[in-house]
């Protein structure tokens, strides 16, 4: 009451009748003023990244490989790739370019005249396109820049030569050509002493704003998996044309055709399963071995069904500003095919697992596309070469400034 008191007898405010009234009525703008300010940075951030002119814009070189003595002895999490979004994807448009805009460019080409019409012998002109490649309903699969990028069996290149760009009219991160690099004598180095096995070698000019920003970079290269593996990391199932499909005679089994096999099997594998058992080897447990679950269900997959590009190398690189600070956040996967033994946590799947051992014709593994990860953060100084290391990858980066690159 005293301090309502102090606030009604205050000559720069007026008394209201109600004293929690008068409260709440000062309370609502403070909350008003509060909430402002701190909007007031977002706001300011936001103002920035749609004002091309005020961007600080550094030049990044990235330099990538995977050692070629990578030290096994640690143990390391069996983890699944991850399908990361980035802000920024500058490879992709680089390793599969869109052709569709030449394309539609060029001339039709002329249509094929017999000999009595044109006696004279004329040579096809290779800069045209055909009537065919321009119908927007039958577009032919390798023009398709995702399909391109599918169909790789590996990127195109370590080495990335971009087509330069300006940074004073630029609206977007653009990639340098090869004679900028600075690392190409440590890349060298690397194959030349069998250190590591460069995986991607890029420059590349970009705008950095603060963290929240999240003005990430795509980075990938090496293997294309996705001819074997999904994105989930599991093998694919196989492949199955309609040949390889039951005929209706065989399907069609019933009554005493179809179970006495099926009695005959179902001994088979008891009587197996306590040989097991008795020579203990078989064993059946409920603990946890670290190893990824059992795939789901895979249903064969039909021959015309297209597959996702899972790369060897894939990634973030996120550099941001600090105040006058720059911070590199790395977020680098790498991706290897390893035999594993799956957790079966179910005793039924682990004696289904056991079972197969029975029926295979040959020494099979489960095979699991296994994703070790790079992912730290560091402050780091402009114009200095900073070295992220990994057992199994290694991360070079420089960051140099531009005649933009100072606040304004």
């Amino acid at each position: 009451m005293r301090l309502l008191t102090r606030l009604s007898n205050s000559h720069s405010l007026r008394p209201l009748a109600k004293p929690l009234g008068s409260l709440a009525v000062w309370l609502v703008p403070l909350a008003v003023i509060i909430t402002s300010s701190m909007l007031a940075p977002t706001a300011v951030a936001q103002s920035k990244l749609s004002d091309p002119e005020s961007w600080r814009w550094f030049e990044v070189e990235v330099l990538v490989f995977k050692h070629l003595d990578a030290d096994t002895s640690e143990n390391f999490p069996w983890l699944a790739p991850r399908q990361l979004r980035p802000k920024h994807d500058l490879l992709s448009s680089y390793y599969a370019p869109n052709f569709w805009a030449l394309l539609f460019d060029l001339p039709v080409c002329p249509e094929a005249e017999t000999e009595a019409e044109s006696p004279a012998i004329r040579t096809p002109s290779l800069w045209c396109a055909q009537q065919a490649e321009l119908d927007l309903e039958q577009r032919r699969p390798w023009y398709q820049p995702e399909l391109m990028l599918r169909s790789l069996a590996q990127a195109p290149t370590k080495v990335v030569s971009g087509y330069n760009g300006d940074i004073n009219t630029a609206t977007r991160p653009f990639l340098l050509d090869a004679g900028q690099h600075q690392l190409t004598e440590m890349r060298e180095q690397l194959e030349r002493r069998r250190v590591g096995t460069p995986l991607l070698h890029v420059t590349y000019r970009t705008p950095v704003f603060t963290r929240n920003q999240n003005y990430s970079l795509r980075l990938f290269g090496g293997k294309n998996y996705g001819h074997e593996y999904a994105p989930s990391g599991y093998q694919l199932p196989p492949i199955v044309s309609a040949t390889d499909l039951p005929s209706q005679p065989e399907a069609a089994l019933t009554g005493s055709e179809a179970t006495a096999p099926a009695s005959e099997q179902l001994f088979t594998e008891l009587n197996w399963l306590l040989e097991q058992a008795n020579q203990q080897q078989l064993q059946l447990n409920y603990s946890d071995t670290g190893t990824p679950n059992p795939p789901p269900l895979r249903q064969p997959r039909p021959d015309n069904q297209r597959t996702e590009a899972v790369w060897e190398l894939d990634g973030l690189l996120h550099i941001y500003l600090v105040g006058n600070y720059l911070h590199i956040d790395s977020q680098l996967e790498l991706r290897e095919p390893q035999a594993v033994r799956f957790n079966q946590r179910q005793l039924s799947a682990q004696v289904e697992q056991a079972l197969q051992q029975l029926t295979a014709t040959e020494s099979t593994s489960d095979w699991f596309l296994r994703s070790y990860r790079l992912e730290q953060l560091r402050r780091v100084i402009s114009h200095e070469t900073h070295y992220f290391d990994h057992p199994k990858l290694g991360l070079v980066v420089q960051i140099r400034r531009t005649d933009r690159s100072a606040r304004r």
